[in-house]
């Protein structure tokens, strides 16, 4: 039987499930910055995302609620940055760009402001680069390591 994959809003309960995700080896790896984080700083960061306007920020949960991974929009004017991060248990299942496409479905039609979402990925992390061009983004420019890739919103 084929598995059910959710993306709701993060509640605070998602705190620990964020935390241990992000100082995940392979998460910190491809990260801007790559050092663990502490407790104290993450919970601190966590209740300002969450009581953020500027930020929209999406967790993976099965049909148990189980917490399987994260998806986070900074808005910045008429701009998302997007960032994804996915648990070892479904990675590598070919769920990567649905679930991408339908946290972009969400943030457009809850930011009717957003014009382009961008993401930021490492150089050396081929596989958030194939899953970025696979799901519509294109490449723009290379800077300390990270390559800019923009996606479009056509609103009509």
């Amino acid at each position: 039987m084929e598995s059910v994959y959710f993306l709701r809003k993060v509640r605070k309960k998602d705190t620990y499930g964020v935390y241990r995700l992000s100082n995940e080896d392979y998460v910190r790896k491809y990260s801007v910055n790559p050092n663990k984080i502490y407790w104290a700083e993450h919970v601190l960061w966590f209740k300002n995302i969450i009581n953020s306007d500027n930020d929209i920020f999406y967790v993976v949960t099965d049909g148990t609620n189980r917490f399987l991974g994260q998806l986070r929009y900074k808005i910045e004017n008429h701009a998302a940055i997007v960032s994804i991060s996915l648990c070892k248990s479904i990675t590598g299942k070919g769920l990567s760009d649905k679930l991408l496409n339908q946290s972009i479905k969400l943030i457009c039609d809850e930011r009717n402001e957003v014009e382009n979402i961008i993401a930021f990925v490492s150089e050396n992390n081929i596989a958030s680069k194939k899953l970025f061009e696979k799901t519509g983004f294109v490449f723009c420019e290379n800077n300390n390591g990270m390559s800019k890739y923009v996606l479009f919103i056509n609103k009509e």
